[in-house]
């Protein structure tokens, strides 16, 4: 193998099989919209990703679920998932969430539905667009974005550009 120096393109054509468990019809419920607005409010509408509100982007801001992706709960053991929050992978608000309450209940859609819990912020480029979204990018090339140097040619369609941060 020769080492590579220069820019190159590297094209990718993934095909998954995977088997989603059931779940019924995706919904928006109530504490999802009450804690999608909380987390929007939170986070000033700005993407995790690129740091744009929807007026530097000309979109309104999505929430993704995250770590545990709606349509995948009903298959998802969340002794593990709350193994991770307590260690606080995902945030002090997962850290803090109540699981005596989930486990007295056993509602899984307490945990997925709570935006502050299990959500990120996301302009629709980085949520759902072809080539740069995170539902379309395997999570190494998602989370390059993120950390790419600001006028980085990303894709033949993307630029680098982050919203103005103060310098370390």
């Amino acid at each position: 193998m020769t080492n590579v120096t220069e820019v190159h393109e590297e094209k990718l054509t993934i095909s998954v099989d995977v088997e989603i468990p059931g779940h019924e019809a995706r919904t928006e419920t109530s504490l999802f919209r009450h804690t999608k607005a909380q987390l929007l409010a939170r986070e000033e509408h700005r993407c995790w990703t690129c740091g744009r509100n929807p007026e530097e982007t000309g979109k309104p801001a999505q929430v993704h679920h995250r770590p545990v992706e709606r349509s995948l709960a009903t298959g998802i053991d969340f002794k593990l998932v709350q193994r991770d929050c307590e260690a606080g992978m995902y945030g002090p608000d997962a850290q803090a969430f109540d699981w005596a309450a989930f486990w007295s209940h056993g509602d899984v859609y307490a945990f997925v539905d709570n935006a502050l819990v299990n959500g990120r912020v996301l302009c629709p480029d980085h949520h759902i667009a072809k080539g740069t979204g995170i539902h379309m990018l395997p999570e190494p090339l998602h989370l390059a974005q993120r950390y790419m140097k600001a006028g980085y040619q990303f894709t033949p369609t993307e630029v680098i550009c982050h919203a103005e941060t103060e310098q370390p």
